[in-house]
């Protein structure tokens, strides 16, 4: 049994650190942005949904790799990943990543925190990002199965689970939170970590029967 994880804002607290190195990459540019800017920034997935030129989106983006690689040291596990993560082997079930993030970043974030996944896909392995299922479809055939579920926090993981045929399950503790998660059609909603593995494991046998 499979089940696919995003990173930022689902497995590790990176927000604080976006957001200090996103904050003077606009400074930097010498652009003035408030907290509803900087937020659409961060989660947007391309210039488009960021509401900018892509040119400008590109080259903030640029800025912060430096500044964030040096705030990088600091990111956490949210509340409850670690055991989590340490769990679900005990049940048989494998655990993947699938994430926008570059694969320098994501690399040196997991050895960190001494993290190994069954597979691990970063922005550069797919031609197209979340919200598209590709980053998901190529994961699972890294995989050679179909995951359980893909959880995340964002309306983008959400639209990529369902484009690509699965469950979703929206983590309320992310950037976007619960209401935006419920509007992209989240098909469950946690508020803790310990909450994911028993659903998972539900997930997993009302598939099993139905196959069945």
């Amino acid at each position: 049994m499979f089940v696919l994880f995003d990173l930022d804002g689902t497995l590790v607290d990176s927000g604080p650190a976006h957001r200090r190195a996103a904050e003077i990459a606009f400074r930097d540019r010498g652009i003035s942005v408030d907290e509803e800017g900087l937020v659409r920034f961060l989660v947007a997935h391309d210039a488009a949904s960021a509401g900018m030129p892509p040119d400008l989106y590109l080259d903030l983006w640029r800025r912060m790799q430096p500044l964030y690689r040096r705030e990088q040291e600091g990111i956490a596990a949210f509340p409850g990943i670690v055991d989590l993560l340490a769990t679900l082997p005990q049940h048989g079930i494998q655990a993947g990543v699938v994430t926008s993030k570059r694969r320098w970043a994501v690399e040196r974030e997991l050895s960190r925190l001494g993290w190994a996944f069954s597979c691990v896909v970063c922005r550069e392995d797919t031609g197209r990002h979340k919200p598209s299922p590709e980053p998901i479809l190529h994961a699972m055939q890294l995989l050679g199965g179909r995951p359980v579920a893909y959880v995340g926090d964002a309306p983008s993981d959400v639209q990529a689970a369902v484009a690509a045929g699965l469950p979703s399950i929206g983590v309320a503790w992310g950037w976007a939170g619960a209401d935006a998660l419920r509007a992209a059609g989240a098909d469950w909603l946690v508020e803790e970590a310990a909450a994911i593995l028993p659903l998972v494991r539900e997930i997993g046998r009302t598939e099993l029967e139905a196959d069945a």
